[in-house]
């Protein structure tokens, strides 16, 4: 059983790694009073941490859930049989969880739909165990949706940053039309910045388990052809961390496949025609050898990039009157595949 988050302080957690400083190590969020200003009990807010393997990172997304100073929160973490240190982690701060777990599981989406199967909340949300809350974090998003006209999803911004610091803020932007959401990477708000409500969770059948790259690409949208309008809040919600190993880039090529099974399933219900359909799953096959041979040469070196470039030429000699592919020609022999790819926002 948990501990009551009304008296949860950062004393009460373990001492922070060895040369850590600030948030949320050693800082923590005001605490809130026990109850509302009107004396009423504050929303419950239900978080799902789903890891693998992310020893190196999870200690710091857990303190930055539990030091949010917010009195009614529960927490899971579901692990899915980690190897590294991850489960020695967990274990530091089982105290204060809802409930953990770790065994192996079907994947991402599995892992997140065991976590909301314990979920006793009206909030929802879930934070991969490589991102951060911001602090607060949670006392803002219940202030909107305690509001008269309560919103069923909140979308607020989002920090992507780097194992060196570089920073960037993303502004959360609702597609004008769904179908935009039916491209690679298409995703135009930071998901850790998104919280919902269990109604909602609910009323979707919850995340499509067949997925484990474009999972919330699949929930998101199908919100919006139920007619959900989320409320986009200028706060900065969370952190999002961008490294070589995240899961979306080091295996970039299933995301751009399970793009195309959201085609399939969707597609026909934002719009697209099925000569609309197959015109864009065709260019998505095109961008997964655009792709490919960028990973080649980013794994491999320049010269074997090359000769993937000229066989693939050879295979559909059309591609030499595409400018992008033409480009890339030039890119190959001229810049680094990181550089390239990071350009077109596929690291």
């Amino acid at each position: 059983m948990a501990i009551d988050m009304k008296y949860l302080r950062i004393n009460n957690l373990p001492e922070p790694l060895s040369g850590k400083t600030g948030w949320p190590w050693t800082e923590g969020s005001p605490q809130l009073p026990d109850s509302m200003s009107d004396g009423l009990p504050w929303p419950k807010i239900s978080i799902v941490t789903p890891s693998f393997n992310q020893g190196q990172f999870i200690e710091e997304t857990i303190r930055s859930v539990l030091l949010q100073g917010y009195p009614d929160l529960e927490y899971f973490i579901i692990d899915g049989g980690s190897k590294d240190d991850s489960v020695d982690i967990i274990k530091k701060y089982e105290q204060w969880l809802a409930y953990w777990v770790s065994e192996p599981d079907r994947g991402q989406s599995h892992a997140i739909n065991k976590g909301f199967a314990r979920a006793s909340g009206e909030i929802y949300a879930y934070l991969n165990s490589d991102d951060l809350y911001e602090p607060g974090c949670c006392h803002i998003v219940s202030q909107h949706f305690i509001k008269v006209c309560k919103p069923n999803l909140i979308i607020g911004k989002c920090i992507f940053f780097n194992k060196i610091g570089t920073k960037s803020i993303s502004n959360p932007v609702w597609p004008d039309e769904l179908e935009e959401f039916l491209y690679p990477l298409s995703l135009t708000f930071g998901q850790p910045s998104a919280f919902w409500s269990s109604n909602l969770y609910r009323f979707l059948v919850s995340f499509d388990e067949t997925l484990n790259f474009c999972l919330d690409l699949d929930f998101f949208l199908r919100a919006g052809l139920k007619g959900i309008q989320p409320e986009m809040i200028p706060n900065i919600l969370s952190r999002f961390r961008n490294y070589g190993d995240h899961k979306s880039r080091s295996q970039i090529l299933l995301c751009y496949k399970e793009t195309i099974m959201l085609i399939d399933k969707l597609g026909t219900m934002c719009g697209l025609s099925e000569n609309e359909k197959t015109k864009r799953i065709g260019g998505i096959l095109e961008d997964i050898e655009y792709v490919k041979i960028l990973l080649t040469w980013k794994t491999k070196g320049r010269i074997h990039a090359i000769f993937n470039y000229a066989a693939l030429l050879l295979r559909s000699p059309k591609l030499i009157l595409q400018r992008r592919f033409l480009g890339l020609g030039r890119r190959i022999l001229y810049f680094s595949p990181d550089r390239v790819m990071e350009m077109e926002r596929i690291l």
